[in-house]
């Protein structure tokens, strides 16, 4: 198994990671949301309690457990990028966590070589702020992506708000990694973590805040705008003959639907999706022939999953050895032009 699992050259893009400085941040704050260093825990608001004590060691480490990993599982690189939290700071905590989580990035890629690249956590509350940093990760800095949550708390991406951050991200030619992120609802509340964040919760963030980035007019008003998507596609692949059959966007008698062309078109022209925490062999073979499978590409949603066990997942499934190498670093070089 050692052998198969360092067979295939990886890209993954999906790697997680906590800097000092957001947990300092939210340890000094009295309201949600806020860290607790006594328990490990995270308090995204006065209901969502986020524990971390298995994790957090994993998360602050940023080189030496991780490149031990990554060796092991013969991953070649990965695009790091920070946890939730620096986007829902005050804006001026939120501006000076962003600055030093990227330079935290920075300085690995820089003593690792070829292992890291950065996606870049930006201030995003403050447009110009953010404007400004991700034209300084991407052009300074040679990071790849600019890496965002579902939500802000109270907002989230698809306010137009934010479209002149996307606008600079297509211009510097970066992708957009959208990750999910805990939804403040009343239904959701009441079950705590377990229902709110990655047991569903995240995944109706993810399916909501994406339809509603594709409705708006997002995507034709920044045709060449590259948005990622983890596990498998957030349940779009499923839903994806349904939606454009319901909301096609061609002469549809609604003056709030913005976009132009089925849902579908998107995820096969802006949107690509990664295998991150999803090793459900229906789910991918759903995503594989709902949008082809040079839209995948390889997450591990590391430290939050067992790389171990998603790596198995991709070498034992029924593809072609091809497709394998697809998914692990080609569709990487052939769709975003980034090498292992």
């Amino acid at each position: 198994m050692e052998n198969l699992r360092k067979k295939y050259k990886k890209v993954d893009f999906e790697s997680h990671f906590y800097d000092q400085s957001l947990l300092d941040a939210l340890q000094s704050r009295s309201v949600p949301p806020y860290y607790r260093g006594e328990t490990k825990t995270i308090s995204w608001t006065s209901a969502i309690n986020m524990p971390q004590v298995k994790r957090m060691a994993n998360l602050l480490d940023l080189c030496e457990a991780r490149l031990a990993m990554m060796d092991q599982q013969g991953i070649a690189t990965s695009v790091i990028s920070s946890t939730a939290g620096p986007e829902i700071l005050d804006d001026e905590d939120s501006i000076r966590v962003c600055k030093t989580t990227n330079d935290t990035v920075f300085h690995a890629a820089q003593q690792h070589p070829g292992r890291f690249f950065g996606s870049a956590i930006l201030p995003v509350n403050n447009t110009d702020a953010a404007c400004f940093e991700l034209e300084r990760c991407i052009k300074e800095l040679g990071f790849v992506a600019w890496h965002t949550h579902t939500n802000y708390g109270k907002t989230a991406p698809e306010d137009t708000r934010y479209w002149p951050i996307f606008k600079k991200a297509a211009e510097l030619k970066a992708y957009v990694y959208l990750h999910p992120h805990v939804p403040e609802s009343p239904r959701l509340d009441d079950y705590g973590y377990i229902l709110a964040a990655a047991g569903l919760g995240f995944t109706v963030d993810a399916m909501i805040t994406t339809t509603r980035m594709i409705i708006s007019g997002l995507f034709d008003e920044i045709p060449d705008l590259t948005v990622l998507l983890g596990h498998l596609g957030e349940t779009f692949p499923f839903l994806l003959e349904r939606m454009d059959n319901r909301m096609s966007g061609v002469g549809i008698p609604f003056p709030q639907s913005k976009h132009t062309k089925p849902p579908s078109y998107y995820f096969k022209n802006n949107i690509l999706i990664t295998t991150s925490g999803n090793a459900s062999e229906a789910a991918f073979g759903c995503a594989q022939k709902a949008l082809g499978n040079d839209r995948i590409l390889f997450g591990s949603d590391y430290p939050y999953e067992v790389v171990e066990d998603s790596v198995e997942f991709l070498d034992n499934l029924s593809i072609s050895e091809e497709e394998k190498e697809q998914v692990y670093w080609k569709n990487a070089l052939d769709k975003l032009n980034i090498s292992c």
